[in-house]
């Protein structure tokens, strides 16, 4: 097993694809109001919260409860696509160990996805109640911070430069769409010259 290439370019092409995915997803939407993957219809919200807790809400009670759904700032769909991407990664390494010969038990799989997942959820609700980060802070920190814990994990300079471009191209370069292309762009690019490396073994001999 020591020729393969680096198993990051998995999470790296993930992000990537699904950052590009939800980006093409949004187009005919209505405008994003914050956050890479926001988008606010203030009528849709209205209708169906006043639809889930039935025709006996008050007009007021409504607005103030799609509020609450507006100030976070955008839609959830970003945070499915992170989840997704996590959880993959945790299977995709965890088959990658199995194949090694020193896979963890399925219990501690489960318990790292399960509770990944948990700490992401909790990691977004936290930056926006307790910090007030709008959607484009919390995207870019919790990606961010992702990408610091695989390099750490991998021993992989490469993929602490990736971080640091990630979060520059999200950040301090550009916003809204532009920033999610951009940032989608680096990962992939991560993702390729992972798979454009050579194998370990190869690079070992000479």
């Amino acid at each position: 097993m020591g020729n393969e290439r680096p198993r990051y370019w998995f999470p790296l092409a993930s992000l990537g694809f699904a950052q590009l995915i939800v980006m093409a997803l949004s187009f005919g939407r209505p405008p994003w109001t914050e956050g890479w993957f926001a988008y606010a219809p203030g009528n849709s919200q209205q209708f169906l919260t006043q639809n889930l807790y039935g025709v006996e809400m008050s007009r007021e009670s409504a607005a103030v409860l799609d509020a609450s759904f507006y100030g976070v700032g955008r839609n959830d769909g970003w945070l499915f696509a992170v989840l997704a991407v996590y959880l993959g990664t945790v299977l995709f390494y965890a088959v990658k160990a199995r194949r090694a010969g020193n896979g963890p038990r399925w219990w501690k799989v489960l318990a790292l996805a399960v509770g990944g997942l948990v700490g992401i959820v909790l990691a977004d609700l936290v930056g926006y109640r307790e910090f007030d980060m709008d959607g484009d802070a919390r995207s870019a920190v919790l990606l961010t911070l992702g990408l610091v814990v695989l390099a750490w994990l991998d021993r992989s300079v490469l993929v602490l430069v990736v971080a640091a471009a990630f979060v520059f191209c999200a950040v301090v370069l550009a916003q809204g769409q532009l920033a999610l292309l951009l940032s989608s762009l680096v990962v992939l690019a991560g993702a390729f010259a992972a798979l454009l490396s050579r194998p370990k073994a190869a690079a070992g001999q000479t």
